[in-house]
């Protein structure tokens, strides 16, 4: 009962406050409802400019992108199995220390790397001795029999879960279906970088063969002769 008293004591006074303002003191009345007015306006900007800067804060999803991951994803063990069984085969030839399990080849939050809309699978070879640093030449050799023996064990049927097949290129040039694009001496292991043939992966090639060929090209060109003027 006191606490409806109470309220009721409340209501009767601010009813007789805003009839007192509103009698005698109106511009307080007037400036009052202005502040009020200004601060709710102000309010509604500031809650939609944070409304609009959230909407854009969210990260665009590129669909090329984000497809491509899937396809690595569901890439991954087949590529890790297939280098896995040639690099059993090819290790001791190129001075690496054979692997026992797949876990040995893999190398942990880098399974592979997106660019140019091409996924590029990376493993790990141990090498059999770290005293041994190999020149371009050796790499080029071992990446040679690398992809010689992965090309004959698909094409003996080693992997059944491998859908694709040899593919040929717009400028006649023949792919197997997985390349090994590199091999790098990076001191303790050989990093291996694979790839499934595809005609984004073949015109990566083509494009990298067109500027080294621009390159040699702007090389070749013979310095001027003063001594013999035309």
């Amino acid at each position: 009962m006191g606490s409806l008293s109470g309220l009721v004591l409340l209501g009767g006074s601010l009813a007789w406050l805003i009839a007192y303002l509103i009698n005698y003191h109106i511009e307080w009345v007037v400036i009052g409802g202005v502040i009020l007015w200004l601060y709710a306006y102000v309010k509604s900007k500031m809650d939609k400019k944070k409304a609009e800067s959230a909407v854009q804060d969210v990260p665009t999803v590129d669909p090329v992108l984000a497809e491509l991951q899937v396809q690595a994803e569901r890439g991954y063990p087949i590529m890790r199995n297939i280098m896995y069984q040639t690099a059993k085969t090819v290790a001791p030839d190129i001075g690496a220390v054979v692997p026992r399990i797949l876990q040995e080849i893999e190398i942990p939050g880098g399974h592979y790397i997106l660019a140019h809309n091409i996924c590029f699978y990376q493993y790990k070879l141990d090498k059999a001795d770290i005293r041994m640093q190999y020149q371009t030449a050796d790499l080029l050799e071992f990446k040679a029999l690398f992809q010689s023996v992965c090309a004959r064990l698909i094409g003996a049927g080693n992997f059944p879960t491998l859908q694709m097949q040899n593919y040929m290129d717009a400028y006649g040039n023949w792919y197997d279906a997985v390349c090994i694009d590199v091999i790098e001496d990076v001191g303790n292991t050989f990093i291996i970088q694979a790839v499934f043939a595809s005609p984004t992966y073949a015109e990566y090639l083509h494009q990298i063969q067109l500027n080294q060929q621009g390159a040699d090209n702007n090389n070749a060109v013979p310095d001027a002769n003063w001594s013999n003027p035309v």
